[in-house]
């Protein structure tokens, strides 16, 4: 996955292979492998417009914290805009949708991207589609 466009405020070093096993079984799910390999590029992005792809550390609380597997199943939370809503890939499509972190209701949930590896390529843009 390239990353190397995006316009990002700060991009973490990658996380190892061990971290992302870790969290796995934290969770008890495999991710996603478009959502690994970004894993594997960089744990962690900040934007200047306050979007953030979370780190691992942050993947479990943020997940547990939003009750994601009671409000959302078939949903990870992986980032947020920092203005309420949480940036959700979707477990069965891989589609990248945003959601109201008060609801986390998966019918109101908004589509910006088909898939993690086209909206890294649109360089994370928080537009509906």
């Amino acid at each position: 996955m390239n990353i190397d466009r995006l316009s990002a405020r700060h991009i973490n070093p990658p996380a190892s292979r061990t971290a992302i096993e870790q969290v796995e079984a934290q969770l008890g799910m495999r991710l996603p492998d478009a959502y690994r390999e970004l894993l594997a590029c960089a744990n962690g992005i900040r934007f200047d417009n306050g979007l953030v792809v979370y780190p691992l550390d942050d993947v479990i609380e943020r997940n547990q914290t939003l009750e994601v597997g009671d409000y959302a199943p078939g949903y990870l939370a992986i980032g947020d805009d920092s203005g309420g809503q949480a940036v959700m890939l979707s477990l069965a499509s891989g589609a990248v949708l945003l959601v109201d972190m008060g609801s986390m209701d998966p019918d109101a949930v908004a589509p910006i991207s088909q898939s993690l590896p086209s909206w890294i390529a649109d360089k994370c843009r928080l537009r509906v589609e």
